[in-house]
């Protein structure tokens, strides 16, 4: 047998084999997408994840009711920052996530141009709030209650499969907006109100 011979032999069998070895990869790279899937199936939709959110809007919108009105604008940021880093990691929720930054990058710029250096921080807990100038309180209010309508208009606009879950959140953020209309009565009576909207409102 000649060497041209055994050479085209061994070429042969080197190209058979390599699409074997080809599919042997893509086999592999099956497996990989069937790991990262998996890993997916916490980027998803769940009732718990929505209540999580859902309690933290409607609890820290109770707690800031504690405060002057003035530090209430600062607390209302850091609760819809706090509910917006629950849905950070996960990517169902990218509308809800989107509405609820909506809410707070509102009231971050309000609050951070209206600061009141006459006005001592206020702590709460573990957290500290920030007084907004009172001639500046009736602006803020509009534009945070601006800010929740376009919210509600992500969510309850949000695609059929994601409405059960956005329309809770939904719901909170419209109890967060009623709530905010009374932002200028005594704090008993905000406190009053919110228990009977907690009430027509379940959480």
């Amino acid at each position: 047998m000649s060497s041209k011979t055994l050479q085209a032999g061994l070429l042969a069998l080197i190209l058979a084999a390599a699409p074997a070895h080809a599919r042997a990869g893509e086999g592999g790279g099956g497996g990989g997408g069937g790991s990262a899937q998996g890993g997916g199936q916490s980027n998803a939709l769940s009732a718990s994840v929505t209540r999580s959110v859902v309690n933290i809007l409607t609890r820290g919108f109770d707690r800031c009711g504690r405060l002057p009105r003035n530090f209430k604008f600062d607390c209302f940021r850091h609760t819809y920052k706090l509910a917006r880093q629950k849905l950070d990691s996960n990517q169902a929720y990218a509308e809800a996530s989107q509405a609820l930054t909506l809410v707070e990058d509102t009231l971050t710029k309000a609050v951070k141009k209206n600061l009141d250096p006459s006005q001592k921080n206020v702590r709460l807990g573990l957290n500290v709030y920030r007084a907004v100038k009172p001639a500046a309180v009736p602006q803020i209010k509009r534009q945070t209650e601006q800010a929740m309508r376009q919210a509600e208009t992500i969510l309850l606009r949000s695609p059929a499969a994601k409405q059960v879950q956005y329309a809770r959140i939904a719901e909170a953020v419209n109890s967060n907006k009623i709530l905010l209309r009374s932002a200028m009565l005594p704090g008993a009576a905000i406190r009053l109100a919110w228990q009977l909207l907690k009430k027509a409102v379940p959480a």
